[in-house]
């Protein structure tokens, strides 16, 4: 950590971390309304009738899902939400072509819809952009959907997942197969255990796993099943991987093309996640870390490997897109740096200065106004009851409360 820090700048850096962490959650308000598109676009795939007898259904996959989520720097700018359209099994004689292309039929076929379809076709999904023609006009999102296939004993297997404790073994059998335009059989072949594997469940089990989280985050469960409700709680990984993003949101918000995507910062980040009970500590113990799980293969080329599909490189565009892998490495050299100069800030000016620089100074402010807040109503509860004790004096109230409005160094 550069220099020593004490047990009090410690705990005080902390809570500045935890703060800046809360600040970047999106608020209730955005997460029920991006629950209730979500759930409305779901229903609407799952009573297709094209695909009513391989049981599908909708669940979120990504950020959403993981609760690392966080607010885009410009307000006007997008929340990006991923689904996961799942059959179990299908029409023998569909290919991923024609799978993908039922599921866009459908969504072409809606009143609500159709207007809302992206109109450059993804290579993987159909993207539906909610604007000023959705039900949340003020609010920018918009929604993935992967059409997947599933093999028949999936809600068996994740049925039995729920009584086991998490292993790689356990989580294989949870992969689905999933459309890919880019794949050489992509119209041609009709068997599912030919095409792409993918595995959300699996990702969503594994992070859960590597968050060790304690029985007052029910984190394992809430990483399978569709989450009903906003959840404040967070674990110090997910905090750790929503500061990591806004660096890098900060770092390249003029270059968004070949910015380090979220899948390898979140996977490089929990695997080098030790449990670390406190977010500063935790952290640092990433930040320093973080590349060390990345691997080569035969080529010499780098590989990040998705945990729970040994498939696939979560990298393997960077041998044909260099820039990307040369961005992310001047990411891992700038946020070791930063994390470690706020850390090293000898006063309350530079500390901040160098938060802002980082994070942004909107979000400092707030995060600032934030931790003001909680303290002053911390200590003015605390200095009532001492005041009622007959320990402390009206006059001395005031002094204490405003000894709350500062960032850590005065």
């Amino acid at each position: 950590m550069g220099r020593l820090l004490s047990k009090e700048q410690k705990e005080e850096f902390k809570d500045i971390l935890e703060t800046l962490g809360e600040s970047l959650d999106i608020t209730q308000t955005q997460y029920d309304n991006l629950t209730r598109s979500y759930k409305a676009v779901g229903e609407f795939l799952q009573n297709d009738p094209a695909f009513e007898s391989y049981r599908p259904i909708v669940t979120p996959q990504g950020s959403l899902r993981l609760g690392t989520i966080i607010q885009p720097i410009n307000p006007d700018d997008d929340l990006d939400v991923d689904l996961v359209y799942r059959l179990t099994e299908k029409d023998p004689r569909w290919t991923q072509k024609d799978l993908k292309d039922k599921v866009g039929t459908r969504l072409k076929g809606s009143d609500r819809y159709a207007s809302m379809i992206e109109k450059k076709e993804g290579r993987r999904c159909w993207t539906l952009l909610y604007r000023d023609n959705s039900d949340n006009p003020k609010e920018k999102y918009h929604m993935d959907i992967l059409p997947s296939v599933a093999d028949s004993k999936y809600m068996e297997r994740m049925t039995r997942l729920f009584s086991q404790s998490f292993s790689d073994q356990t989580v294989e059998q949870i992969s689905i197969r999933i459309t890919d335009k880019e794949a050489k059989d992509y119209a041609i072949s009709t068997r599912q255990e030919e095409w792409l594997k993918s595995n959300p469940d699996g990702y969503a089990l594994w992070f859960a796993s590597r968050c060790k989280a304690d029985n007052s985050v029910k984190l394992m469960a809430e990483a399978v099943v569709p989450i009903e409700k906003f959840n404040k709680d967070k674990t110090v990984l997910q905090r750790i991987v929503q500061i990591l993003k806004r660096h890098r949101d900060m770092m390249f918000r003029y270059d968004t093309e070949d910015k380090p995507i979220s899948i390898i910062i979140t996977t490089l980040a929990a695997r080098a996640y030790k449990g670390e009970n406190n977010l500063l500590e935790g952290l640092v113990n990433v930040v320093d870390n973080i590349e060390k799980n990345i691997i080569k293969n035969t080529r010499g080329e780098d590989v990040v490997l998705n945990p729970v599909n040994p498939e696939e490189n979560f990298a393997d565009k960077w041998p044909t897109h260099p820039q990307r892998r040369e961005n992310f490495y001047k990411w891992i050299a700038a946020v070791k740096r930063d994390v470690h100069e706020i850390l090293d800030g000898v006063n309350k000016i530079q500390i901040q200065d160098s938060l802002g620089r980082v994070f942004g100074k909107d979000l400092i402010t707030k995060a600032s106004s934030l931790l003001v807040e909680r303290r002053k109503s911390k200590i003015a509860t605390g200095a009532a009851l001492l005041t009622s004790a007959g320990k402390i004096t009206a006059g001395t109230m005031g002094k204490i409360v405003n000894t709350a409005n500062t960032f850590y160094g005065e």
